[in-house]
């Protein structure tokens, strides 16, 4: 299995990586994943050639493998500025096709809350992204590159997202090789006790699709209380809080002993870095889960 993180720029600083991916190899990490949502590559729907070359003259001389986190406001549920969206994933697709990396993450759908509630309006917006899904899947496929399609959870009250079987229902409708899922441990607790659902239920049917996990801690609670910054989320243990393994409750060890994950797929901590001092650590625990794995 690949263990790495995501890397962090500051200020969409490319140059950051540098030092961070030797940073990583130190620790014996073997991948990293770059988050194309913090950097310039993609600007006005247009590639920057310049920042582009910048970002794979870093990532050549690295002996780690990559995948690529897309914008995280892609949403092909939005029918208001669904090509945009459509128009944002093509290019993040070329990207990953010119640095030779295969894997895209890219976020499941999301409505409000309302629309969600009329279910023919729902189904009908559905039924497009599974249709916009399957020809981003075959562009992917032309340029080497297997789209992750995450899931995740609603951001606010206001916001219905789909639970993880959901998702593989229709990532298997789509039927497309190279339209796969990434699994996000915090989003499916969060989701799945917000909805009342059995987490290692919903996460078994994202299984025989996923080729890439994000893996962080929370305590699967649904950020309901006003705080005035984001680590006061981590004092009260609300919201998807990206803590190191450990820190939340999220049951690792029975979803790791439970789950027949494959043993090489990308498993991928969204740690920031006010806990870079626990990389090593989290790395030994990763170790242990991959253990555990039937």
């Amino acid at each position: 299995m690949k263990i790495g993180f995501t890397l962090k720029p500051n200020n969409g600083n490319i140059l950051d990586f540098e030092k961070q991916l030797s940073y990583l190899e130190s620790i014996e990490a073997n991948c990293a994943e770059i988050p194309l949502y913090e950097l310039d590559v993609v600007s006005g729907k247009k590639i920057i050639k310049d920042e582009l070359n910048l970002l794979n003259n870093i990532i050549k001389n690295s002996n780690l493998k990559f995948s690529i986190h897309g914008s995280m406001s892609v949403n092909l549920l939005d029918e208001d500025y669904l090509s945009d969206h459509i128009e944002v994933l093509k290019k993040e697709i070329e990207v990953c096709s010119a640095l030779n990396i295969n894997i895209l993450v890219t976020h499941f759908g999301h409505t409000p809350i309302e629309v969600s509630k009329n279910a023919q309006k729902y189904e009908d917006l559905i039924k497009i992204q599974k249709e916009e899904y399957f020809k981003m899947a075959e562009i992917a496929k032309k340029n080497g590159v297997t789209l992750c399609i995450e899931n995740i959870f609603p951001y606010t009250n206001l916001h219905f997202t789909a639970l993880p079987s959901e998702v593989s229902k229709n990532i298997n409708e789509i039927n497309h090789p190279n339209a796969r899922t990434t699994i996000d441990f915090s989003h499916a607790y969060i989701n799945c006790n917000l909805r009342k659902k059995d987490l290692i239920s919903e996460l078994e049917t994202m299984v025989p699709f996923t080729e890439h996990l994000h893996v962080h801690d929370s305590f699967g609670k649904f950020k309901k209380m006003y705080t005035y910054i984001f680590p006061e989320d981590i004092t009260y243990g609300q919201g998807d809080i990206h803590l190191p393994l450990g820190w939340g409750d999220i049951p690792f060890k029975k979803i790791f002993s439970t789950l027949k994950l494959k043993k090489d797929i990308f498993f991928n901590f969204e740690l920031t870095h006010r806990y870079k001092k626990y990389y090593s650590q989290n790395i030994e625990i990763a170790k242990k889960l991959i253990s555990f794995i039937q």
